[in-house]
């Protein structure tokens, strides 16, 4: 028999399916089971209200499919109450790409089926809902495309092929693009003689365009990102940007002429991530030129920066982070792990020898909390020789649910505020004061865009300061997504 699992759903989060024997009811949307020639997809089409779509195109393709080259594995379309059954498929990787009639609408779902030899079963399949497609605006020289050439976005139907007009303008443009993050393009070179793959990060936002054009980094602050903040502007911002350049040393120049630092992540895959200070932030988009210059040094604000950790990793600086009076804050991306021991439940610590006051971060004793656990060091012995941790404060936050969730703690003397998804979380005192932090030493799990930085000492712990804080974390955060 073959066992079933849906990885993603139309750009959301992974989804837990519920398992269950025999065939489906009607109270089920869809349904995988498996026949005799392979296994059977059936689910509903619905568009944003709600209501289902009548003779949408449901096409089925492989997670490798570049759509110049090959044809969907099968296609149908919706019935009038927005069903549709897809038989015979076998073990493998696939997508199904669904659009409505007026090409205006789309959704996307990948899923794995595997061979496993158990009883006759079946996995609730959730709801296909469309939403506004996404486009693409491609600076030819990004990759290097002349005309004749083809852009695909591996795993899709979306695939544009490069003319005269396009050479001319300088761009190339894909339209009617699922909403959906993508990590593959397939580039094709003139009448097929060369194909090569490229690993991308491409995030496809419903009814907008992407633009990806060489040597111009863009940053879009909406008004969600500084709703917090009732002047529209912040004296500083730390936004991570994404920059593809054979310079050595990158920085950014804005329109003004104004030169800001790049600090590049450590251990990036793609090569390709960076942060920048941008002084003065305020609603607007702003374009910035990439150059090369030896002369300026990355923002001290900064410290450290991981696209991801490995487990058991030590981060060191050169001296202990001197981060009081000013605050050091600690960010990162997580996604709940299934715990097989004690010493997997750590994140991060900071307990060492030299430390009088340490903190951690850890899997709580209720399976979705993460808790930051204060410690107050104590010895024995005349020459503090051995010594141990007694905790003192706890703070937990349910962010261990399985989804993703951006995690946010700030540290200034013995005040602690700390931000879940760019929302407070916990703002307070605890018992022992930081002078410095020592290295920080990580546990098992993977963390995504790790950042360690100081805020400098413009931001006290005045009720007003910490207002201005809350609104820096916010505006952080939409940034980061």
């Amino acid at each position: 028999m073959m066992q079933f699992k849906i990885l993603k759903y139309a750009g959301i989060a992974t989804l837990a399916t519920s398992l269950f024997t025999a065939c489906s009811d009607e109270n089920h949307a869809g349904v995988l089971t498996e026949t005799e020639s392979g296994t059977t997809i059936a689910s509903i089409v619905k568009d944003e209200n709600g209501n289902p779509v009548t003779s949408a195109k449901v096409s089925l393709i492989s997670a490798t499919h570049v759509a110049a080259r090959m044809a969907p594995i099968k296609t149908t379309t919706t019935d009038n109450e927005g069903k549709f059954t897809l038989d015979s498929i076998f073990a493998g990787e696939y997508a199904l790409q669904i659009s409505n009639t007026e090409h205006t609408q789309s959704a996307y779902l990948t899923l794995s089926i595997e061979d496993n030899k158990s009883n006759l079963q079946a996995l609730s399949v959730p709801e296909a809902r469309l939403e506004k497609n996404a486009s693409l605006e491609l600076g030819l020289s990004t990759y290097g495309l002349s005309s004749g050439d083809s852009l695909c976005i591996t795993g899709t139907l979306n695939c544009a092929g490069v003319g005269d007009t396009d050479v001319n303008a300088g761009i190339v443009t894909l339209n009617e693009i699922p909403p959906m993050e993508f990590t593959k393009i397939t580039l094709i070179r003139g009448a097929g003689r060369d194909t090569s793959t490229r690993d991308v990060k491409w995030d496809f936002v419903p009814g907008e365009k992407l633009e990806i054009i060489p040597g111009y980094v863009t940053v879009k602050v909406t008004q969600e990102a500084l709703r917090l903040n009732s002047a529209k502007t912040l004296d500083s911002m730390i936004v991570p940007v994404s920059v593809t350049t054979d310079h050595k040393n990158p920085v950014l120049i804005s329109d003004k002429g104004d030169t800001l630092a790049l600090y590049k992540f450590e251990n990036d895959q793609s090569d390709s991530k960076y942060l920048t200070v941008i002084p003065n932030i305020g609603i607007g988009t702003y374009k910035f030129k990439v150059a090369s210059s030896d002369a300026i040094s990355p923002s001290m604000q900064i410290q450290k920066a991981y696209a991801e950790t490995t487990p058991g990793m030590t981060i060191v600086n050169n001296q202990s982070w001197k981060a009081f009076g000013s605050i050091l804050g600690i960010s990162f991306w997580v996604t709940k792990d299934n715990l097989t021991s004690a010493s997997d439940s750590i994140y991060v610590d900071t307990r060492q020898k030299e430390s009088d006051v340490a903190f951690s971060i850890k899997a709580g004793h209720k399976s979705d909390e993460l808790c930051a656990e204060f410690y107050k060091r104590d010895s024995t012995g005349s020459d503090d020789t051995i010594s141990y941790y007694t905790r003192k404060d706890t703070s937990c936050q349910k962010v261990l649910d399985g989804k993703r969730h951006h995690y946010s703690i700030f540290i200034q003397n013995h005040h602690v505020v700390i931000v879940v998804d760019g929302r407070l979380a916990d703002n307070k005192d605890f018992s022992d004061q930081f002078q410095s932090i020592p290295p920080i030493a990580l546990g098992n799990h993977k963390l995504e865009d790790l950042v360690i930085y100081t805020l400098g000492d413009s931001i006290t712990q005045s009720s007003k300061d910490w207002e201005r804080l809350l609104a820096w974390l916010s505006a952080f955060y939409m940034l980061q997504k």
